[in-house]
């Protein structure tokens, strides 16, 4: 198979683990993404910080912000220093749901990591590096 196939296939069979990690959790891999993210912002971030660390685009951000709000997860706040822009935190109900969820979490990326020794993480990781880096010479 194709190394980027593999890279594919992989990316997918991760996606689906974490289907089966925060299903129980009431959440989607998205949702507990945001929360994770906001998990350590006191002050929250905005949805195009969102976007830039989830690596997707600000509209897709943009829905799953609304659903999380109207869930309950997230609440929206002006910022100090400009009313105009806004900045989503964690609800009490969103921090409830990622303390719940986040140990299971915790437990998926320490066995994945128990499957591979020091030196081939090492080496995976620099694969992907060096992947990430050459597609942006592609069209």
């Amino acid at each position: 198979m194709h190394l980027v196939l593999q890279v594919l296939a992989a990316a997918q069979a991760l996606e689906k683990a974490g289907q089966r990690i925060f299903r129980s959790h009431g959440l989607t891999v998205a949702k507990f993404n945001v929360l994770n993210l906001l998990s350590d912002q006191p002050d929250g971030m905005r949805a195009s910080d969102l976007a830039r660390a989830l690596i997707v685009d600000r509209s897709n951000v943009t829905g799953l912000i609304k659903r999380m709000k109207k869930d309950g997860l997230l609440q929206e706040v002006e910022t100090a220093h400009d009313r105009r822009q806004h900045v989503v935190t964690l609800s009490p109900k969103g921090r409830a749901a990622w303390r719940a969820a986040a140990p299971a979490y915790e437990e998926g990326l320490a066995e994945l990591a128990s499957g591979l020794s020091p030196a081939n993480r090492k080496v995976a990781g620099t694969v992907l590096q060096r992947l990430i880096a050459k597609t942006s010479i592609l069209p």
